[in-house]
């Protein structure tokens, strides 16, 4: 085995289609087919079941996609140890980020990044969470970083945590600000929701069906600077993770409000395709990253407490 047919073995299993593997690897899909015919006769055993739809790998197959995960993982820490050591701490890196933390956590976290690493070139990608998922799992990204509705085979799900949200309306809508809310016990919301699937999507709509947001009227809007333009000009509200809400708080034409009732919670992971680690340079920036994420937090934490401060406080 060469570490072209091992490649094309890794692609045909995860994209579980010859062409669809050929497209990703930009070769032909005759060219794949010949590679795992020649594959599958040189180790005298069938690594394929072939169907109209495709190809599933069978459990040789992938007893052999985990061996054939490790080399290529092998082969990339050894390439990217190399250049290391040859050139210091340079090259590229390549990044996505759910559309909030990418507006609210990411900016200053990489500021500090192209600061202290002027060798490294940056490529920051934008788009709906799904998106993202779909270039990382493409290996277009080196990694990306939001939430993952559930695993997918090629790539690796790391969790950072669980964080909490908040309620974010129109000012027209007439809430107090920064009061906790049960979203059972108001009035009747008109609610905008994420499009994507990673996203908050599934569990507020599981709290819907549940009873636990009283809702009135939904929307779904994919854009996430769109949506809060709406919400400022209407008296629609919109449940959101922490960190976008810290930036809205001084906005006057948007009010937010922690949530009590039900719990949701944003789960934070990181994620990135299986055969290849992270590189020196990812792991940095995903560090100042968190770093800023948890100083975010903290702050956030300090106008929790002080807002209840406030509100204990006798007239």
């Amino acid at each position: 085995m060469d570490l072209r047919q091992i490649r094309y073995f890794v692609a045909a299993c995860e994209e579980g289609s010859l062409s669809a593997a050929a497209t990703r690897l930009n070769c032909t899909a005759s060219g794949v087919s010949q590679q795992m015919s020649a594959l599958e006769e040189r180790l005298r055993i069938n690594l394929f079941e072939r169907t109209r739809r495709g190809v599933n790998p069978t459990a040789a197959g992938w007893r052999l996609y985990d061996r054939c995960l490790a080399v290529l993982k092998a082969v990339s820490e050894a390439e990217m140890e190399m250049k290391d050591f040859s050139s210091g701490l340079s090259g590229s890196v390549s990044a996505g980020f759910a559309p909030g933390l990418a507006k609210a956590v990411l900016p200053a976290a990489l500021a500090r990044f192209v600061r202290e690493y002027p060798r490294i070139d940056v490529d920051i990608a934008s788009g709906t969470a799904d998106a993202l998922v779909a270039e990382a799992s493409g290996g277009e990204l080196d990694f990306y970083v939001g939430q993952f509705a559930k695993p997918q085979t090629g790539l690796t799900a790391t969790m950072i945590g669980k964080f909490p949200v908040a309620l974010i309306s129109g000012s027209l809508r007439g809430m107090t600000p920064m009061q906790p809310v049960r979203l059972d016990e108001t009035t009747p919301l008109n609610l905008s929701i994420p499009s994507a699937t990673h996203s908050l999507r599934p569990k507020i709509e599981a709290a819907i069906r549940n009873g636990e947001i009283n809702v009135e009227r939904t929307i779904s809007v994919a854009s996430l600077s769109t949506g809060l333009e709406f919400l400022s000009l209407t008296n629609w509200s919109t449940i959101l993770p922490f960190w976008i809400c810290l930036k809205e708080l001084g906005n006057d034409r948007l009010t937010v409000n922690p949530i009590i009732e039900p719990v949701l919670d944003v789960e934070l992971a990181l994620i990135h395709p299986t055969q290849k680690p992270l590189s020196r340079a990812s792991r940095q920036l995903h560090d100042y990253f968190r770093e800023e994420l948890q100083r975010c937090g903290d702050e956030w934490q300090r106008i929790i407490s002080r807002t209840r401060t406030e509100a204990d406080r006798p007239i």
